[in-house]
């Protein structure tokens, strides 16, 4: 009877920690947001100057030779049409061609700058899918509520929102407490040089950047399973990228005649390997990222992700059996390319793969070649770098710092019923190059993104709603007005 009832006091102390970690799983406590003036918006004459930039194809390619460039002067002469005095009243310089940088002068020179960016270039259309879109790609059309076209979300809005909030800005004869910095890179969808060359300018003039803010963040709409509330994810860092080469060699041959393993088959082993030895979990980003949804989650979810030291074997089964959530808690492993021989009948004499790897904060490039080339144990496999390209995890900013809670308070602003949460970026931005430069970074651009929307970027329909662009329009006014905050 002792030890039932010893293990019955043993239960409910369990359960009262259990409930009081959940009951205290919430976002840090914050000031009431003051109203802000936004002034009166014309929706549709927002949306009509964001579809005319799509029918610009700015397409980026890796290839500098096969590089068009006409596409960007194009669009830059309609900005410096649409945005007047942005062009005629702040100086900007050209760097790699076609990537702009604005430096708007602030009332404090004593201050560092803040620094606001977005891209010019799209990805191009996959060839043969053209006509599975609802309206062409390029024709910048506003129709059912949206604005469609390539770039309409990655990141044309960016472009143009931020532009839009200046102009304004610039019309009601506002000066900045600080000085303002504004890019616009051309090449981000592959790699940034224009990104990279600001950024070592930058750092060349020995200026730091006390707040820097480019694309990686949406708000989120259905997407956080069990919350209704639309989720402003910003992204306080984003993940590292690396692809290699897994490479064999064989004897090659008539495939009558196979060798008990080919160089084929010694990839194939590799590449099974790697997908079966994943990374290690790590929860904490995700548990931070939780813990801001508070008690807009329901509850059983919020006391397993309050209490993640118990429950974290169910967890991480359940995060890990949906890509999505998968990519937030581990460094990721993607099987892109496979290569052999160029009949089915002839043996390779070199095969290989190309696996692409994003980093989670924690792991770095060389940890990630040790890791693999550890899995794969195969002295015959050459482990080597693909492209020429590898970044490390950005460093992750503070969610308590000003800068975060600028911004939060700046969605809320605009839209209070919206929920603020910092969600790690899996994808690379040009924010990366910045990492010597930029005391804060974050990453977020306020258009709203639900399923369809998702599935667009990239992809086939990309768009955004008229109302979420003007949204977002209206972020970046506010964020500007309350520079001196940062």
């Amino acid at each position: 009877m002792r030890i039932i009832k010893i293990v019955l006091v043993g239960v409910i102390l369990l359960a009262a920690v259990l409930i009081v970690r959940t009951l205290g799983f919430a976002p840090p406590a914050s000031d009431d947001i003051a109203p802000i003036a936004l002034g009166e918006w014309n929706e549709q004459e927002l949306a009509q100057g964001l579809a005319t930039a799509l029918t610009y194809p700015s397409i980026s390619t890796g290839d500098i030779a096969e590089f068009d460039y006409e596409p960007f002067f194009d669009l830059q002469r309609y900005l410096k049409q649409r945005f007047p005095k942005t062009f005629a009243e702040i100086p900007y310089e050209v760097f790699e061609k076609a990537t702009l940088l604005f430096r708007w002068q602030g009332a404090d020179e004593t201050r560092n700058p803040i620094l606001l960016m977005a891209h010019q270039d799209v990805v191009p259309v996959i060839p043969g899918t053209e006509d599975e879109w609802s309206y062409p790609p390029f024709a910048g059309t506003v129709a059912d509520g949206y604005i469609w076209g390539r770039g309409a979300i990655d990141d044309k809005a960016g472009v143009l929102g931020i532009l839009e909030a200046v102009e304004r800005h610039l019309q009601e004869g506002f000066v900045p407490p600080r000085t303002i910095y504004l890019a616009f890179g051309h090449d981000e969808e592959v790699g940034g040089l224009g990104a990279r060359a600001i950024a070592t300018a930058l750092q060349e003039r020995n200026i730091t950047v006390d707040f820097l803010l480019d694309e990686g963040g949406v708000i989120a709409k259905g997407m956080i399973p069990g919350v209704d509330k639309r989720v402003a994810l910003i992204g306080p860092g984003e993940k590292g990228y690396v692809s290699l080469q897994l490479s064999a060699r064989g004897t090659g041959g008539h495939s009558s005649m196979p060798p008990m393993q080919s160089a084929a088959g010694t990839i194939a082993r590799a590449v099974h390997r790697l997908e079966q030895s994943p990374f290690p979990v790590d929860l904490s980003y995700t548990i931070d990222f939780m813990r801001f949804l508070g008690a807009e989650q329901p509850f059983l979810q919020r006391l397993l992700f309050a209490n993640a030291w118990l429950f974290s074997p169910v967890l991480t089964g359940v995060l890990e059996s949906d890509p999505a959530t998968n990519a937030s808690i581990r460094t990721t492993t993607a099987v892109t390319m496979l290569d052999g021989s160029v009949r089915d009948n002839v043996l390779p004499i070199k095969a290989s793969a190309v696996v692409n790897f994003r980093i989670l904060p924690g792991d770095t490039v060389e940890s990630v070649i040790d890791y693999v080339t550890a899995v794969v144990d195969d002295p015959s496999i050459q482990v080597s770098h693909y492209g020429g390209f590898g970044s490390n995890p950005s460093p992750v900013a503070d969610t308590e710092s000003v800068g975060f809670q600028v911004l939060s308070d700046v969605v809320k602003q605009v839209s209070p019923e919206t929920l603020v949460a910092p969600r790690l970026v899996v994808a690379a931005t040009d924010a990366r190059h910045f990492n010597q430069v930029a005391k804060n970074s974050f990453r977020f651009m306020g258009v709203e993104v639900g399923k369809k929307e998702l599935e667009g970027i990239h992809g086939t329909d990309e768009r955004v709603s008229v109302a979420s662009y003007a949204e977002a329009v209206k972020m970046y006014y506010a964020l500007i007005a309350r520079a001196g905050e940062l």
